[in-house]
C-alpha cells in the first residue's frame, strides 16, 4: 500500500516493501506529475543526477528523450530501459520531496582543481580563459560567467627536432602566449599518468608539454600581476585535475577513454534546440560563428580544440557557480 501524510513543509511517502512493483501513479496530485515531468523534460542527465537515481537510467532518461521527444505521462517513462516501478518511487518522492544528492562545496573544489580554493573570492569572477598545449596546436577559449563562449581560437605549432630543448619549447609557446586575452581566471588541465612514468619517450612528452605549461603560465602572471605574481598565481591560476573532465562530462567508458566530440557535438545540439525551447537553456552558449569554426577542423584539430572549452566550462560551473550536481562524487 502507498500513502502520503502532508506535514508542514514536505510530503512523506511510504511504500510496504511487497508493493514497489505496483505503484499508482493516480495516488499523485496533478501538481505533483506536472512537477516531475518538468524534472525529466527539461533538465540534463547531470541534472537528473542531484535525484535518487543512478547514472545508468539518467543517461536512457536522456536518451530516450532525445529519441522520441518529451514525455507526456509519467506512463511513458516505464518505456525507458532500465525503469520500473520501483526505481521510478523512489527517483519520485526525490523529486516531489526536493532531497538531493548533495556534495560539500568544499571537497568539490579540492577534487577538481590545484590548488584547492580556500576562500569566496570567485564571485567576482567575470572571465574564465582555459588553456589546453596539444601535440601539435595549442588552443584557448575565453568563457563569460554566464558560460558565453568570448574567443575560442587555436594556434598550431611545428616541432623541428626530434627531442626538444627548453630554448625551442619558448620559441614555440612565447608568441602564442602573448596572443592569449587576459581573464579573470586562468585554467589548464593535468596532464600525465602511468604511461609517462613507465616510457622514457613518454617521461620526455611528459617534460615538453609541463615547460611549455609553466612558460605560457609565466608569461600571463608577469603580464596581469600588479601586486607580485606570487600572489596572482595563488589566486588566479589553477590546474584541473588529472581525469575530472573524463569524468564530469562522460569521456570515459570503462577504462577507455572517449573523444571530446561526442560532448561538443552535444553541446552544440542544446545551442540549437535552445532555439526552439527557451526552458531548457543549453550548458555554454557557443556562437554561430565558433561552430563554424569548429565544424570546419579535422577529427584530430577538433580533438585538441575541444579541450580548451570543456577546461574553461568545468571551472565555471563547478568552481565559479559551485554546481554540486554534477558527477564529482565518481571521481577516484
Amino acid at each position: 500500500m502507498v500513502s502520503k501524510y502532508w506535514g508542514p513543509r514536505t510530503i512523506i511517502f511510504k511504500m510496504n516493501s511487497t508493493d514497489t512493483e505496483v505503484f499508482d501513479t493516480n495516488l499523485l496530485s496533478s501538481e505533483e506529475k506536472d512537477k516531475i515531468l518538468n524534472v525529466v523534460n527539461y533538465q540534463s542527465m547531470e541534472d537528473l543526477l542531484q535525484y535518487s537515481i543512478t547514472k545508468t537510467r539518467a543517461k536512457n532518461l536522456e536518451l530516450h528523450r532525445t529519441n522520441n521527444g518529451l514525455y507526456n505521462s509519467l506512463e511513458d517513462l516505464l518505456q525507458v530501459k532500465g525503469l520500473n516501478n520501483k526505481c521510478l518511487y523512489q527517483f519520485y518522492k526525490s523529486i516531489i520531496t526536493g532531497t538531493k544528492n548533495k556534495t560539500s562545496k568544499k571537497v568539490i573544489s579540492g577534487l577538481v582543481v590545484t590548488p584547492k580554493i580556500t576562500d569566496d573570492n570567485q564571485k567576482e569572477v567575470n572571465t574564465v580563459l582555459g588553456i589546453h598545449v596539444g601535440q601539435d596546436m595549442i588552443s584557448w577559449s575565453l568563457l563569460s560567467r554566464d558560460c558565453e563562449i568570448l574567443q575560442w581560437q587555436y594556434k598550431s605549432f611545428t616541432r623541428n627536432r626530434v627531442k626538444e630543448n627548453l630554448h625551442s619549447l619558448l620559441q614555440i609557446a612565447l608568441p602564442i602566449a602573448e596572443k592569449l586575452p587576459k581573464a579573470d581566471r586562468y585554467i589548464m588541465q593535468e596532464f600525465g599518468g602511468d604511461n609517462f612514468r613507465k616510457s622514457p619517450k613518454f617521461q620526455q612528452i611528459h617534460m615538453e608539454y609541463l615547460a611549455m605549461n609553466a612558460i605560457i603560465l609565466s608569461h600571463l602572471a608577469t603580464l596581469s600581476s600588479k601586486f607580485g605574481t606570487a600572489e596572482f598565481v595563488a589566486n588566479n591560476m589553477f590546474i584541473i585535475r588529472q581525469n575530472v573532465l573524463q569524468k564530469i562530462y562522460g569521456l570515459v567508458v570503462g577504462n577507455e577513454g572517449i573523444s571530446t566530440q561526442y560532448m561538443l557535438q552535444k553541446l552544440m545540439d542544446e545551442n540549437s534546440g535552445s532555439l526552439e525551447n527557451k526552458e531548457r537553456l543549453p550548458s555554454v552558449y557557443i556562437r554561430p560563428e565558433f561552430q563554424e569554426m569548429y565544424n570546419e577542423q579535422s577529427p584530430v584539430n577538433k580533438e585538441q580544440i575541444s579541450w580548451s572549452l570543456l577546461i574553461a566550462l568545468a571551472f565555471v560551473e563547478l568552481v565559479v557557480h559551485e554546481r554540486t550536481d554534477m558527477r564529482i562524487r565518481n571521481l577516484t
